[in-house]
């Protein structure tokens, strides 16, 4: 290595280690990390008198509308939709809220089993999840309100026939202006969905058993579970 080679890596050397010492780290950054929130799903047992069915489902990835399919919380105000700023979901939307529904879904006990569809379990049934609403919606004067409405389409997976769609919607207003109860009327909303979904799914599933068996070629007796 050339002598003028050597000098100029010092150099560069000596400028890192110079910055390194001023600013305590080249990784550290002043720049706040956002707040990540989550929501939970439905408390076990909210669900009676439902009936339940021993098949196996399977929830897909959700579609959502433009614009919301984000890690970013998204508030509408009037037609132009923006974000929260200095918060994020725990993850992206589309993880969200297919977790919530295959938690509530789950902890219902409707059915033998709820997985996600990229679980890759076989399954009598999936359910197309589409997302319309799942923001929160700016209000003069008023704490907001958050929307949350989602379409299911149950198909019967040995024939790939749409058995029925299912839809519920809900909206929570918050408690007050402030990012934690934005929050809580986000997990309010999205499990009273979860819930009337789930409701509606298992009278469905169960009224298409004796169409199922059939489409299976099976006799008219339940499959052993």
């Amino acid at each position: 290595m050339s002598t003028r080679m050597r000098t100029g890596l010092v150099a560069v050397v000596a400028a890192l280690s110079c910055a390194a010492c001023s600013t305590g780290s080249l990784f550290d950054s002043d720049v706040p990390v956002p707040s990540s929130y989550v929501i939970a799903p439905a408390p076990a047992g909210s669900l009676t008198g439902v009936p339940t069915t021993p098949v196996d489902l399977s929830i897909g990835r959700p579609d959502f509308a433009p614009g919301l399919d984000t890690d970013r919380i998204a508030v509408l105000n009037g037609r132009n939709l923006d974000y929260y700023r200095g918060v994020r979901w725990g993850g992206r939307t589309v993880e969200v809220v297919q977790s919530v529904l295959v938690g509530t879904w789950n902890d219902q006990s409707l059915f033998r089993s709820v997985t996600a569809e990229q679980a890759r379990v076989a399954n009598d049934y999936i359910v197309d999840v589409e997302v319309r609403h799942f923001e929160a919606n700016a209000t003069n004067g008023k704490a907001p309100e958050v929307h949350v409405a989602i379409i299911g389409r149950l198909i019967r997976v040995v024939d790939r026939k749409l058995v029925s769609t299912v839809s519920s919607e809900s909206r929570v207003r918050a408690t007050e202006d402030r990012m934690t109860a934005v929050a809580a009327a986000f997990e309010s909303a999205t499990q009273q969905v979860a819930l009337d979904l789930a409701k509606q799914t298992s009278a469905v599933v169960a009224d298409d058993q004796p169409t199922l068996r059939k489409a299976r070629g099976e006799t008219s007796a339940p499959r052993p579970e």
